[in-house]
């Protein structure tokens, strides 16, 4: 693991393993919990969350605070959602996933927390759950193996136009396969480059613990 130079008041870690303060002590995915005074510690790991791989490889800026409001795209069964809930506890996720059987997972999940909001939709189409935010979420978060995954994250950076920050897990070999990684990811940098108002501050490669993935962290300099 890189020297982890990010710091954050939730996030803690403890000899090379990161782990979330949070308020409950149920595990979600099979993860360590450890009582603390009032609250627990709950092992962030990478192999399990590409968001927690970008902070062992180095990540050094993570805008999410107490209070935040994330749109999560891709939310799958909530592995990586539990602990962006265990970040801002007085925030809110608005968790998108599409297929039925994670998102029961995920449902169960929000029944325990009362700041996840599954919604059962595509990412593709934003106009769909716009509604259920009412507002543009501060961060979005997209870890969407697709082809077009790009073009999700910039559709809903559109509808969504006063977001701030977005974490953007690129899967280069679900884009083109045939291709080296790191071809398929400068191509889609540039791709974001074209886009006015986006700004590329991280990038991160995180291929030794999910192959042919990258962690970008985009500003919204618009």
């Amino acid at each position: 693991m890189k020297k982890i130079l990010i710091r954050n008041g939730r996030v803690e870690i403890i000899k090379d393993r990161i782990y979330t303060v949070s308020l409950y002590q149920r595990s979600v995915y099979g993860e360590k919990v450890i009582k603390r005074k009032e609250t627990f510690l709950r092992s962030w790991e990478p192999k399990k969350s590409k968001m927690a791989a970008a902070i062992g490889n180095g990540l050094k800026k993570l805008p999410i605070g107490e209070d935040t409001e994330t749109l999560y795209l891709g939310a799958s069964s909530g592995t990586t959602v539990s602990h962006i809930s265990d970040l801002s506890p007085e925030g809110k996720v608005f968790a998108i996933e599409v297929a039925p059987e994670p998102f029961a997972k995920l449902l169960d999940l929000s029944e325990e927390r009362d700041n996840i909001y599954p919604v059962l939709e595509s990412a593709r189409l934003p106009e769909r759950y716009d509604f259920f935010l009412g507002h543009s979420p501060e961060i979005i978060y997209q870890d969407i193996s697709q082809k077009d995954q790009t073009d999700i994250l910039l559709r809903n950076m559109d509808k969504f136009p006063e977001w701030s920050y977005a974490f953007f897990m690129l899967k280069a070999i679900s884009i083109d396969s045939s291709r080296r990684p790191e071809d398929v990811l400068n191509e889609q940098i540039e791709k974001l480059r074209r886009r006015k108002g986006i700004r590329i501050i991280e990038t991160i490669n995180i291929s030794n613990y999910h192959r042919g993935h990258y962690c970008l962290l985009l500003q919204n300099s618009g």
